[in-house]
């Protein structure tokens, strides 16, 4: 039986079954000492209200549905202002100040009215759509847009293509081959610590294929074990206990290493705001802000000329509020892009207006395909030479977001 290089990561490394970090995903290019561009993909599951981060709060009609939970220009729940989306005044959510911050230093963007156009609104159907990349009227694939793109990326090819947590049912990276559900990196140094090494080398001197891939695992393995060793274990004080800040936290780690990662998932639940969600929106905005600035403070002006940040979740909110002082499931919403490459301190889209007349019954219309914004980070920082090759249908139109 040949044992590919994948088979044995998976032997060694699955022996446990926890996940890399919890809601992480990544992806390895095959060159250790590669220095390709990186795409950190966070998705926002359960739908965050684009309105709620950045929305006209000194606008009548939005101050009309929005009621007591809207922002507001004055008091505890003041927004910022931070610019104009086709003339209409932005307000910054006052819990997302340190991406407030970042934007003013040209280091976040915004894509307002941004989203899948599809007629749906349950949750699983529509991050099934995005996760694949497909909208109403397409035929949905096996694979993720994620996996469409490593399968069909200039450069060279994979050893170990990816490593997933298996907590999500349905991601960007579903259909890539030779996933494996691995452990965090320190127990790399356990599961193949020198007697295992060893051993596997003892039983596999001979030159047939198998022999040969063992001993490539084994060989790469050491490269993560020692880059690991000489690793300062140093903790960046911006991190919170939050579940964004426990998820960068350790990528950030990982892509120190320099072993080629490529390209990393992070699954971010928890926005489904149906009540209360002046409170409960404060709270996770707060938290997603705050990780994305720890996590590019940790990994340094350097390493961030290669990272590019993409943040995204399935739909908005619906423009009114509930009788819960709440919102429900709606159409479009904010897409964040942050570090290399973007072009930041701007709002993008088009904005479609507040007025009933203006509403995709009752919610944000969709005027930006989120595609858009992934095929544009694809095309200029990813290496991907046909948005075709990643969704097939879409009528390539970038934002001009994105700079080489």
């Amino acid at each position: 039986m040949t044992v590919s290089r994948r088979s044995m990561l998976k032997m060694a490394a699955g022996a446990s079954m926890m996940p890399w970090a919890p809601g992480l995903n990544v992806a390895f290019a095959a060159d250790t000492e590669g220095q390709r561009n990186i795409l950190v993909y966070i998705f926002l599951r359960f739908g965050m209200d684009g309105l709620m981060l950045l929305g006209p709060a000194d606008s009548g009609d939005y101050q009309a549905k929005r009621g007591a939970i809207g922002l507001q220009t004055t008091g505890i729940n003041r927004g910022r202002n931070i610019g104009a989306l086709d003339g209409v005044p932005m307000f910054l959510h006052p819990d997302a100040e340190q991406l407030r911050l970042m934007f003013n230093a040209k280091q976040v963007a915004f894509i307002h009215a941004a989203g899948n156009p599809t007629a749906l609104r349950s949750h699983f159907e529509v991050q099934e759509m995005v996760d694949k990349g497909a909208v109403d009227g397409e035929i949905l694939s096996n694979t993720g847009w994620l996996t469409r793109h490593l399968n069909s990326r200039t450069g060279p090819a994979s050893e170990f293509l990816a490593t997933a947590d298996s907590l999500i049912g349905t991601t960007p990276l579903r259909g890539t081959a030779g996933i494996v559900p691995t452990t965090e990196l320190e127990a790399l140094q356990y599961y193949l610590d020198n007697e295992r090494s060893d051993l596997m080398r003892v039983l596999n001197k001979g030159n047939t294929p198998s022999e040969l891939s063992v001993r490539k695992t084994l060989q790469m393995a050491d490269v993560v074990k020692s880059k690991l060793a000489a690793l300062p274990r140093t903790e960046n004080p911006n991190y919170t206990y939050g579940s964004v800040s426990q998820a960068l936290q350790p990528l950030a780690r990982a892509l120190k290493l320099n072993i080629g990662l490529e390209v990393a998932t992070v699954d971010v639940g928890g926005w489904d705001h149906h009540d209360n969600i002046r409170n409960n929106f404060s709270n996770s905005i707060e938290e997603l802000s705050n990780a994305i600035f720890a996590f590019t403070d940790d990994l340094g002006p350097e390493l961030m000329k290669r990272v590019t940040i993409v943040a995204q979740t399935e739909f908005g909110r619906r423009v009114e509020q509930n009788a819960n002082m709440g919102t429900d499931h709606g159409a479009a919403s904010v897409m964040i892009a942050a570090g290399a490459g973007i072009t930041g301190g701007k709002i993008y889209g088009q904005w479609p207006g507040l007025k009933d007349k203006d509403l995709d019954g009752g919610d944000l219309v969709v005027t930006t395909d989120s595609r858009q914004v992934i095929a544009e980070v694809l095309t200029k920082r990813m290496g991907q030479e046909k948005t075709a090759n990643v969704f097939p249908q879409l009528a390539y139109k970038p934002l001009g977001l994105v700079t080489v």
